[in-house]
């Protein structure tokens, strides 16, 4: 068996492959490309495991993996970092590591999404950062107005033509200026919410599934729709608890000496199924 070590970039990566004995028998700095990574794994001739960390970039790397019988194993780049500590950190370093910890069936896995749900999860997740560049642009807009005491009510951001004509004598030239630029970019990414939501609704296998979800108090279709998406197979959490903690809706803990302390502010887990069943919460 062959275990490569892969330390991927957005340009280039570092591949090292070490055999059964833990010898190296090749490494490489390669450009971020299929070509390169078939001509560095057509050298195998035996199976080959591969590893990367669960970086923004390695979808493109599991469907190579998946196309041409690699198995390929997502790291939790957090804890592999909790464990394989070095004085000396290279791009080489970090990919040999990788295929050693492999070797020994040491790699602390991170979830790998299925290529089929990928799709559903890339929409849900556009549609909330969609959601909170709105936000930000609301926000923006209210520190606006309020420089000349003029407070936009939670209501009014649901008819933004009418927001615009009540602020428009209220304002001075250069505010009322901004204010309707504002608006414009708020109309127009509320647009574009709209259009996600008829591709999430698109996604007809899991249609049966997110109904089930939906007869639950607070849960609408986005919300049913982001759960399916970021959960994958139910089944890879053992306990309800671990589900629930992996949702970030319970606090961390530190004990330490007889000392209790929960940590509120730790950010492990999925920030999108919090979001998700935070608004089921409050629509409930």
């Amino acid at each position: 068996m062959t275990y490569v070590g892969i330390d991927l970039h957005s340009n280039n990566m570092v591949n090292v492959a070490i055999n059964s004995n833990g010898e190296v028998i090749r490494e490489a700095k390669l450009p971020t490309s299929r070509r390169s990574l078939e001509d560095f794994f057509s050298t195998f001739g035996g199976p080959v495991k591969a590893v990367v960390e669960c970086t923004s970039n390695w979808y493109w790397l599991s469907d190579w993996c998946r196309a041409n019988g690699v198995e390929l194993t997502l790291a939790h780049a957090k804890m592999v970092k909790a464990i394989s500590y070095a004085k000396v950190k290279t791009d080489t370093v970090d990919a040999k590591t990788l295929a050693e910890l492999l070797r020994a069936d040491l790699i602390p896995e991170a979830y790998q999404v299925k290529h089929d749900r990928r799709e559903l999860r890339e929409l849900t997740r556009g549609r909330l950062r969609l959601i909170q560049w709105r936000g930000k642009l609301q926000s923006t807009l209210w520190n606006q107005a309020i420089k000349y005491n003029v407070k936009i009510n939670g209501s009014q951001w649901r008819e933004l033509k009418k927001l615009q004509q009540w602020l428009q004598p209220q304002l001075p030239s250069a505010a009322r200026f901004q204010a309707q630029l504002l608006i414009e970019q708020m109309s127009q990414l509320q647009q574009h919410i709209h259009r996600v939501e008829e591709e999430i609704e698109k996604q007809l296998p899991y249609e049966a599934l997110a109904k089930r979800l939906m007869a639950l108090p607070g849960l609408g279709k986005v919300g049913a729709w982001t759960i399916l998406a970021e959960i994958g197979d139910i089944r890879r959490f053992p306990s309800a608890k671990q589900f629930v903690s992996y949702c970030r809706l319970v606090p961390g803990a530190k004990d330490s000496g007889g000392n209790r302390k929960h940590q509120s502010g730790n950010k492990d887990g999925n920030k999108y199924l919090r979001a998700a069943f935070g608004q089921a919460a409050v629509s409930a």
